[in-house]
């Protein structure tokens, strides 16, 4: 019998305790010194990660932060060269680790393993370097017992990293050797984390400054903190604050921001002054519930309250400086560094001196996201500057909401749900044509699947397992939607059996009855519908929770049958199971209409059953035509009753903002002149967020929760995909369809990125009208070789032309 294996490429700190009390988890410093002896090497690349999240320094230098966020089935790894940062002779290395402790509730964004660990090793194993590198017992490690990850803040549900420094002498480092993590690595047994590289790009961070200052309460004037910390100036001059004084001011952003944050001060003679930080999106009134419910109007309006999670930082001074090689001149300045980045668009200050005087040298922000490449465009001249100022706050939006996974909102939860992220993808593809982090995000939804339920979670990954039935459909218009913008086969072609499992959850369920699938309360299963007032608490139609059967469950169920007939025909060539997703999908719509309509309205339920003062909602007349219960004529007129002014009766439950994505995609459908007559005025929501001074989109206008979420950001698809009218004909661009919608706007220019067959390509729209007619142009530059392109004019006939770089056309509206 062959002797064991073992993998012993992982360290961790001995004394290592993994629960305590009074925090989420710990900070652990590990250190190491090398030597270059003769020649810098022209490239040195080495691999980290570590569980649950690390810094790497290098000389003093940050170069690299992570890891991606995995889970058990998918751990990455970060690769990155430290060559730039060598110098001959004595080197140090230092890793700071957050370790979330296992098995608790807390951290629920950040997954991580049994136990802490770190992982780090040379790309080649040289002779040379790799020694002096990797993981092993001449590694140095200390357990920062200062920082508290805070457990006892009201504002924070899911991430607990907001922190509670001390200075006490009792905290002080005490440095060992790290130990060697000892897993079998034999006949199929590997260490808990399964390695992957990474899938995506580093993020990529800007430097960002302060704009104003407000509610100054200090000895120093208002102008003094301004002249040192607002602006690119800042820092520049520093502020002088006397011991045994208190200062308190708010600071304020341009815009919505996710950044690492430095504040740096002259260190002290002696510790003991207090810095606390609070981090909020903006003013408020006092909340009905922390954080669930709140009060905002105005966002800048600073008469009112901020409230927000808090960092509290006690200063060391001298004599408690930890010398761990986080940042230069260690020795004359003490920086506060928050570990984790932070979101705020305002930011209140309050410093407590102590004995000691204070200076303070400035403020670093640190933007940092997802690298999204924004190739597109859109303007237009006759407008009052509404079309950029939705593009750019929906730009903006999205790309605070990408990080290193899809976020559902970056201050609160930063969990990537399968629903939200479904948008946020298709709004990525039309802003950059990129798929890397959407991609990662199916990966990661499939691994969720869990075998006992038949669904995948709602959200992943995440150290706390949710299941909303709905959102694993919504994970498989995912995959629908990828192949249709990239063909490609070989990555959807894997996942198309977990595809069946989800499906196969709702069909199992159907009341042969009423032919309907019927969704009854199961333990740990979240039936959740949408944010809407009258669905308070769990956001779930009271008629559809009493009887078990809900018509938007139906009608997305059958839409996503429709989506996944097409994946299994034309990704797996499997007809025949095709031809049964697109029958049983038909069999749901047609007992949708005969259960579900009273005549006038779809119902949230059995139509018979049904109260038309308060079971109505639009949802159900959008869903109702994305299913395919109703089209035409009959769907220009359902929703235009539904969402226009002239519906008769009670007035329709609201859809909310992440269902306006849809709302879009149904009145498109619907087609005739129904998108033009209602476009500019289902604005109206988005236009009122910014006459409140938002910069990024609401989560939802029923709780007011959260200022930053991406499923707002439907202003991209509309302007893009509707209005340019630039989307895939067939899968993977191979042909393009072109479908402006030359009557919403008189004049108007877009560019819009596609992929294909691994080139980018850029598709250039344009229009203007002089004396009742229209010249519109359309080029696409990138391509190898002309393809066919679908053009529809408003009231023409379907044109198959071949691309150019230069096309045009002359539309007379008829």
């Amino acid at each position: 019998m062959a002797a064991e294996q073992f993998d012993t490429s992982w360290m961790w700190n001995p004394a290592f305790i993994e629960k305590a009390t009074s925090t989420a988890g710990r900070f652990v410093n590990f250190r190491k010194t090398f030597f270059v002896n003769a020649e810098i090497p022209t490239s040195l690349p080495i691999q980290i990660t570590a569980d649950t999240r690390y810094k790497l320094y290098v000389n003093k230098q940050l170069v690299a932060f992570g890891p991606v966020k995995g889970d058990a089935n998918l751990w990455f790894y970060d690769e990155v060269d430290i060559s730039p940062c060598l110098r001959v002779g004595e080197n140090h290395i230092a890793i700071h680790i957050l370790r979330l402790f296992h098995g608790t509730s807390y951290g629920t964004s950040f997954p991580r393993l049994g136990t802490g660990g770190v992982r780090i090793a040379t790309a080649v194993d040289d002779e040379v370097w790799a020694p002096q590198i990797r993981s092993s017992e001449f590694w140095q490690t200390a357990i920062d017992h200062s920082v508290t990850l805070r457990i006892d803040e009201e504002e924070d549900d899911f991430l607990h990293v907001y922190e509670l420094v001390s200075a006490s002498h009792d905290t002080k480092l005490e440095w060992i050797p790290a130990i060697l993590l000892r897993f079998q690595n034999s006949t199929g047994v590997t260490a808990p984390w399964k390695l992957s590289p990474r899938l995506i790009p580093p993020m990529r961070s800007q430097r960002s400054y302060f704009s104003a200052i407000h509610n100054v309460k200090s000895g120093l004037s208002h102008g003094a903190w301004s002249a040192g910390l607002l602006g690119i100036q800042s820092g520049e001059s520093d502020l002088f604050l006397p011991a045994r004084s208190s200062h308190q001011f708010d600071l304020e952003t341009p815009i919505h921001t996710t950044a690492f944050i430095r504040f740096r001060f002259v260190r002290p003679e002696v510790g003991g002054a207090c810095l606390t930080i609070t981090y909020s999106e903006s003013y408020e009134n006092t909340p009905v519930v922390v954080p669930y419910l709140r009060r905002k109007g105005n966002r800048c309006d600073t008469s009112k309250f901020l409230i927000g999670p808090m960092d509290i930082y006690t200063f060391r001074g001298k004599d408690g400086n930890p010398r761990l090689g986080y940042y230069e001149d260690e020795e004359t300045e003490e920086v506060y560094m928050p570990f984790h980045w932070r979101t705020f668009r305002f930011m209140r200050l309050n410093i407590e001196t102590g004995s000691s005087d204070l200076i303070m040298r400035g403020i670093d922000i640190g933007v940092v996201s997802y690298p999204l490449d924004v190739l597109s465009n859109i303007s237009t001249t006759s407008d009052d500057g509404t079309l950029g100022a939705l593009y750019n706050t929906s730009i903006r939006t999205l790309q605070n909401c990408m990080h290193d996974c899809y976020e559902d909102c970056p201050f609160y939860e930063q969990l990537q749900y399968a629903m939200d992220t479904r948008s946020s993808c298709l709004f990525t593809y039309h802003v950059s044509g990129d798929d890397r982090l959407a991609r990662q995000a199916i990966i990661q939804l499939h691994s969720s699947f869990q075998p006992r339920i038949g669904l995948t979670a709602s959200r992943a990954p995440s150290t706390q397992l949710q299941i909303i039935p709905h959102f694993s459909l919504y994970w498989i218009c995912m995959l629908h939607d990828h192949f249709l913008y990239y063909e490609d086969k070989a990555f959807v072609r894997p996942l198309l059996p977990v595809v069946d499992a989800v499906l196969g959850y709702f069909h199992e369920r159907i009341d042969h009855r009423l032919d309907l699938v019927s969704l009854r309360n199961e333990k740990g299963v979240w039936n959740f519908h949408d944010w809407a007032e009258q669905w308070r608490p769990y956001g779930i139609p009271p008629s559809a929770e009493k009887s078990g059967v809900s018509t938007y469950t139906n009608s997305l169920y059958a839409y996503t049958l429709k989506l996944a007939a097409k994946l299994q025909g034309e990704v797996a060539g499997r007809l025949s199971l095709a031809d049964e997703y697109s029958h049983r999908a038909g069999l749901i719509v047609d007992a949708v209409k005969r259960q579900c309509f009273d005549g006038q309205y779809f119902t949230d339920s059995i139509a018979a059953c049904s109260d038309p003062q308060i079971d109505r909602s639009q949802h159900n007349q959008v869903w109702a035509v994305l299913s395919g219960a109703v089209c035409g004529d009959s769907a220009q007129a359902l929703l235009k009753r539904a969402l226009g002014s002239s519906q008769n009766g009670s007035p329709l439950i609201k859809t909310s903002i992440s269902m306006s994505f849809y709302t879009f995609r149904a009145i498109s459908i619907a087609g005739g002149s129904l998108y033009d007559e209602l476009f500019h005025a289902l604005w109206q929501p988005w236009r009122h967020q910014l006459s409140l001074g938002l910069t990024t989109w609401e989560e939802d206008d029923v709780s007011h929760r959260s200022d930053c979420h991406a499923w707002g950001s439907a202003p991209i698809y509309e302007f893009l995909a509707e209005v340019a009218g630039i989307r895939p004909a067939k899968a993977g661009w191979q042909e393009i369809e072109f479908t402006p919608r030359l009557g919403l706007y008189p004049s108007l220019e877009a560019t819009v990125p596609f992929y294909r067959e691994g080139k980018m390509v850029l598709a250039k729209v344009g229009w203007s009208s002089l004396d009742g007619e229209t010249r519109v142009t359309l080029g696409i530059e990138g391509l190898d070789e002309s393809i066919s392109v679908h053009v529809k004019l408003p009231g023409w006939p379907v044109m198959v032309e071949k691309s150019s770089q230069s096309m045009v056309f002359t539309w007379t509206r008829s």
